[in-house]
């Protein structure tokens, strides 16, 4: 039960060293191949969920330090 409650969290509410966790697991639960097709998919989806504010994260500390060097 705890993996369920650990894919709920708001990913807007991690921090950047939690969402390498949260992706970390999430790839290591991709890696099981008896993994059930409509788990593995939604896990996917998280991933991709991961991944993408992570990138946000990225691209506005990217932003942020460009501004400030303007």
């Amino acid at each position: 039960m705890a993996e369920k409650k650990s894919a709920e969290k708001d990913l807007t509410k991690l921090s950047y060293g939690e969402l390498e966790e949260e992706a970390e697991k999430t790839l290591e639960a991709l890696g099981d191949t008896s993994l059930p097709l409509d788990e593995a998919t939604k896990l996917y989806e998280r991933g991709k969920k991961i991944s993408a504010e992570m990138e946000k994260r990225l691209s506005d500390l990217e932003k942020s330090v460009t501004d400030t060097k303007a």
